[in-house]
């Protein structure tokens, strides 16, 4: 059964995800992305995976820490990474 399913409901002042990944190649900051079927919704961040926006041409591209591609449809949710500091 295919668990993946568009997010109709989602609130209109949260940032989508194109803006997370503009923001992201910009700033040059990591994502935290849950891809693939839903999370529980008790613990929604528990399947959340680092990953980088790599640009190629006008195209945008997000890079698992294992160098595999996370395709945008399987996105679930996404937050950028706050930077550290020291």
């Amino acid at each position: 059964m295919d668990e993946t399913f568009p997010a109709p409901w989602a609130p209109r002042d949260e940032p989508k995800l194109y803006q997370l990944v503009a923001a992201a190649a910009e700033a040059d900051l990591p994502l935290e992305v849950v891809a693939g079927s839903a999370p529980a919704w008790s613990d929604p961040w528990s399947r959340a995976r680092r990953v980088w926006v790599v640009r190629e041409g006008w195209n945008r591209h997000l890079i698992g820490d294992d160098g595999s591609v996370i395709a945008s449809a399987d996105v679930q949710l996404a937050r950028l990474v706050a930077p550290v500091r020291h």
